[in-house]
């Protein structure tokens, strides 16, 4: 009882995490949202299907989730231009931000975008600008300042190709076929309640 109590908790913090914030713009089913995050985006964040987001992550940039995405404790994207440094005169605190209606249109667009089944580690900043793509892994504390590629492990600062989630073309393309025929389900429960049956990974 104090299990299902605890689930539902959760669910309907979620919830409410998601319906109060306005630059939320999509949130799939089956998501988990921490305490203390933060979200704010110019245009908005969206965020896939059965993905996790943990505690204290702040999203200040727009932002494309896929599904199955893993976003460790404290994780931040950050946008990279947010504030106007290079006006003569004017201190930085007083610049043009991302935020203000007269300000650059690529700046005003630009966001993070994450593919599906991505890892970010703790920790690990990621900037404006960037696409991490699908099955890759960010190590923790990592600065993300360029694309990373998918299946790719990346680590550092700022963030370069270390290793290679699968050994070869034919292991992605058979995580691929399992993930695409496969069934994934969600619980505030806890791990012993998720439903985890990959699919054929065989053609």
């Amino acid at each position: 009882m104090k299990n299902r109590l605890l689930a539902l908790f959760r669910n309907l913090a979620t919830l409410y995490r998601v319906k109060s914030n306005s630059s939320i713009k999509f949130c799939g089913a089956q998501v988990h949202i921490g305490t203390g995050c933060r979200f704010w985006a110019r245009n908005g964040i969206s965020i896939g299907e059965k993905s996790y987001i943990g505690k204290e992550v702040s999203i200040e940039t727009n932002a494309e989730i896929g599904r199955y995405a893993l976003i460790a404790n404290r994780v931040a994207f950050v946008g990279r231009n947010d504030h106007e440094f290079s006006r003569l005169g004017v201190p930085t605190r007083f610049g043009r931000w991302v935020g203000a209606a007269d300000a650059d249109p690529a700046i005003a667009q630009s966001g993070v975008v994450l593919e599906d089944d991505v890892w970010i580690g703790f920790a690990a900043i990621v900037l404006s600008g960037v696409r991490i793509g699908r099955g890759s892994v960010v190590a923790a504390g990592s600065l993300v300042t360029a694309d990373v590629p998918a299946y790719s492990i990346v680590g550092g600062v700022p963030a370069k190709v270390i290793g290679a989630r699968f050994a070869d073309p034919m292991q992605i393309a058979a995580h691929e076929r399992a993930l695409a025929t496969g069934e994934f389900e969600f619980s505030e429960r806890g791990y012993a309640f998720w439903t985890v049956k990959p699919g054929n990974p065989y053609p």
